[in-house]
């Protein structure tokens, strides 16, 4: 009852299959829209999903008991173990049966009449039923082919190539923003306060101790030493520890005292007066900036494998322009974090519709391409006819 309702017409022009010799069912089962001729299930009309909107890609406008039958009767005369069987065209049959099953699989077959798949993972275990009698074999042929429509199926989940990148992508503007929040966490906050800072500094301290020992326990093992290169990731938290420190020393330079300016405040203690002069601290200075293009550089880079001296380079010229406006400034980091997760938002949003728009335009090349092969096809044939006409004709005189 799932597909006699809306495929009534096309059960009733289905016809049962005619069993042909090996070869010539193989070649007819190769030929565009060879499935739907060999097992005799009428073509879908490509435009009743647009005059019935109740049908659509996904939903059946075959009769699927109709392609099991008349599988059934086919499978009988190819199976390999049977007298005139082959194994190639039984394969190739099975194959047509899994296709015309699947809403997926059949609308990519209708888009040119051929089946591109690999289908050598369908088809490795069809000499399992070949010790039964036959109505055993095509019983236990099914039931196979079910798992392998299954099975299909779940291959047919695998994520296109524009689900990569756009899951590339979103991965990408995700490790942005934590490394701005990091980075906006270190400029901000870990550096501005003492303690923070020296609490900051002994991390990374110990960090790049743990990182050497674990290195030489590694070298031992392997009986080599280690040199230079081996100790690069020993020095990336200390060069980290010398950009906090720089931001924080470039935040502690005083200001020249301006007497004009007010900067002095005289208290009255008793019968003397005492001038009390208020301390300000430069709020930007080119050792912060340095701190700070040093620590966002490092940042960068840690997210590379391969960190060649051209990369390092173009990485330390966009994180001193970065610094140069940020400045250690939460607003302007939360600014920053705002228009990456406008970035992040657009990704979301901007890649499944661009994944529609190319999947309709290779569908359309797809199905110009389909009718230049059924025509070409087509045209072979008719030459093949008149050729076997004619050798019929010579042979009769």
């Amino acid at each position: 009852s799932r597909s006699t309702s809306t495929t009534s017409s096309s059960t009733t022009s289905s016809a049962a299959p005619v069993a042909l010799p090996s070869d010539e069912a193989l070649e007819l089962l190769l030929s565009p829209d060879g499935y739907y001729t060999y097992l005799s299930i009428p073509k879908p009309d490509p435009s009743s999903s647009l005059t019935n909107p109740y049908l659509d890609a996904e939903n059946s406008i075959i009769d699927l008991d109709q392609v099991k039958k008349n599988y059934r009767r086919l499978s009988l005369k190819h199976h390999p173990d049977r007298r005139g069987g082959n194994e190639e065209t039984f394969r190739a049959l099975n194959r047509a049966k899994i296709v015309l099953s699947s809403p997926k699989l059949r609308r990519e077959y209708d888009l040119i009449g051929l089946d591109l798949e690999d289908d050598a993972e369908d088809h490795h275990d069809d000499h399992h039923a070949s010790s039964d009698n036959a109505s055993g074999d095509a019983s236990k042929t099914e039931t196979h082919d079910e798992k392998e429509h299954s099975n299909n199926n779940n291959q047919n989940k695998t994520e296109t190539v524009m689900s990569h990148l756009a899951s590339a992508t979103l991965a990408g503007v995700l490790q942005m923003v934590v490394r701005t929040a990091l980075m906006g966490v270190v400029s901000v906050l870990l550096s501005r306060y003492t303690i923070l800072t020296i609490v900051t500094l002994g991390m990374l301290v110990f960090l790049s101790t743990r990182i050497y020992s674990a290195l030489n326990v590694a070298a031992k093992g392997a009986n080599v030493k280690l040199n230079l290169l081996s100790l690069k990731d020993v020095g990336v938290p200390l060069l980290i520890a010398v950009g906090v420190f720089s931001m924080f020393r470039g935040r502690r330079f005083v200001m020249e005292n301006d007497t004009s300016s007010g900067g002095e405040d005289n208290v009255v203690v008793g019968d003397s007066t005492t001038t009390v002069q208020e301390t300000i601290y430069h709020s930007w200075t080119w050792t912060f900036w340095f701190g700070e293009t040093l620590v966002m550089t490092l940042f960068i880079a840690n997210s590379f494998e391969k960190r060649s001296p051209a990369l390092l380079a173009l990485f330390t010229t966009i994180s001193g322009i970065f610094a140069l406006w940020l400045r250690g400034q939460f607003w302007r980091y939360a600014t920053l974090l705002g228009f990456q997760g406008v970035i992040a938002l657009l990704v979301v949003l901007a890649f499944p519709i661009m994944e529609m728009i190319l999947e309709q335009i290779v569908e359309e090349k797809m199905k110009k391409v389909g009718e230049k092969i059924r025509a070409h096809d087509a045209r072979l044939r008719e030459l093949q006819r008149k050729r076997n006409v004619g050798a019929a004709a010579a042979s009769l005189d």
